[in-house]
């Protein structure tokens, strides 16, 4: 099973999206060779539980989530299963199994206060413990916090090679496309990061090019579109430079994309 951190901008929406995840069991993936694709708990524990209610009973009224505390960092665990098409009609299944940390929303930009601490020396050095990859989600509106992630995120891939040396995966994910302004890029992440967020892109581009990892950029939408004319599902409800936060607009047309994409990346190193 591969050990993810989910660690993301202050608006990013991560516990939206882990809640979209366990609530959709069945998700729409882009790759025309996946014929079906299903996202099942690992165990009927608690947690996971707890995800499928909040979505239910939280985010399909119309409400927002709470924002993750710092000393509560739940580990969700879901098996991916795809049905493949081969060749000549027939059918493959995989299945991918992963956990993943739910962290706290300010804690990559304050990483360079928090790294520095030693009241949160030992938390640190968790982030680095036998970690398969990081999924970073970015509120793709908070284009003018470029710099200030830019700086904790070279903070950040310092000490991952440092103390992660063998390399591993980053899947930086541009959340929130599925308004206007980021849904007509979804299908250039790397383009879309490069021109909203140049300083983390050249960042992480050297980082990878020095061999130290690799990176992958998404695009994804925990509400998505609907419509005719593809409207955003989300109705706004604030809006600064550190990103947006949003509603669910129609329940009913409740349709997330690019969700299983990057996690799958992070698990098996092959795009979808």
């Amino acid at each position: 099973m591969t050990i993810i951190i989910g660690i993301g901008s202050s608006a990013a929406g991560l516990s939206t999206y882990l809640a979209t995840l366990a609530y959709h069991q069945k998700h729409q993936v882009k790759s025309k060779k996946v014929l079906s694709c299903q996202v099942t708990p690992i165990s009927a524990d608690s947690y996971e539980r707890k995800l499928s209610y909040k979505a239910e009973n939280i985010l399909k009224e119309q409400v927002m989530l709470e924002v993750t505390q710092f000393y509560d960092h739940p580990l969700y665990s879901f098996t991916i299963t795809l049905e493949i098409k081969g060749l000549f009609w027939t059918k493959n299944t995989e299945k991918v199994s992963f956990a993943i940390y739910d962290m706290p929303d300010n804690l990559l930009r304050d990483i360079r206060k928090f790294s520095s601490s030693h009241s949160f020396t030992e938390y640190y050095d968790d982030l680095f413990s036998d970690i398969g990859g990081y999924f970073l989600p970015i509120d793709g509106t908070s284009h003018r916090e470029d710099e200030v992630y830019a700086k904790s995120l070279e903070k950040f891939t310092t000490d991952l090679t440092q103390r992660n040396p063998q390399g591993c995966r980053i899947a930086f994910t541009v959340t929130k496309c599925d308004l206007s302004e980021l849904w007509v890029n979804r299908d250039d992440p790397r383009g879309l990061v490069q021109r909203r967020f140049p300083k983390m892109y050249e960042i992480l581009e050297n980082w990878t090019q020095e061999d130290k990892g690799k990176v992958e950029y998404f695009t994804t939408s925990s509400f998505g579109v609907f419509g005719k004319y593809c409207e955003p599902n989300s109705i706004i409800q604030s809006k600064s430079k550190e990103g947006t936060s949003a509603v669910i607009r129609n329940p009913q047309e409740w349709q997330p994309f690019g969700l299983i994409e990057p996690l799958y990346w992070l698990c098996t190193g092959k795009m979808l």
